[in-house]
């Protein structure tokens, strides 16, 4: 009864320490391929993809995105995605950060000129990622912001 008792401590001992939390969160890198790719009466959609890199000798899993968009200051959507996605340990990953905004919203005429002169814009992408490892959920923080041609 005592060996089945010490036996029971040590596994639980033994999985406490396999689950321990990383050593660093995840890192946003980078903000690329921003474009308007769709323009549909007063929606457009844009897209881009985040870069993040995660430090850590363990591999995660990628469960939720949140993220508001916002261009010359005034939000314009936001980005809510569940999903599963495996990160792998010491690499980069991609996130998709894909927001459909009204056009209405910044100005339908301001819009319409910058998209068709090229304006550069101001893109500010602020929320967070969510992310576990072994199961222990972690949120990661987005805040970055950019000057870019639409």
């Amino acid at each position: 009864m005592r060996s089945k008792c010490l036996i029971s401590i040590i596994a639980i001992v033994i999985v406490l320490t396999g689950c321990t939390r990383p050593e660093e969160a995840p890192v946003l890198k980078r903000v690329t391929n921003v474009e308007v790719t769709k323009v549909t009466g007063k929606e457009a959609l844009l897209n881009a993809d985040a870069i993040f890199f995660n430090p850590n000798r363990v591999s995660m899993k990628l469960r939720k995105v949140e993220v508001d968009v916002e261009l010359e200051g005034k939000k314009i959507g936001q980005i809510e995605h569940s999903m599963k996605t495996k990160i792998p340990a010491n690499a980069e990953f991609t996130v998709p950060l894909d927001a459909t905004f009204n056009m209405k919203e910044v100005g339908l005429l301001k819009s319409v000129l910058s998209m068709l002169g090229g304006k550069k814009m101001k893109v500010h992408y602020r929320g967070f990622i969510k992310v576990t490892v072994h199961g222990l959920p972690i949120k990661v923080p987005v805040d970055y912001e950019d000057e870019v041609r639409l």
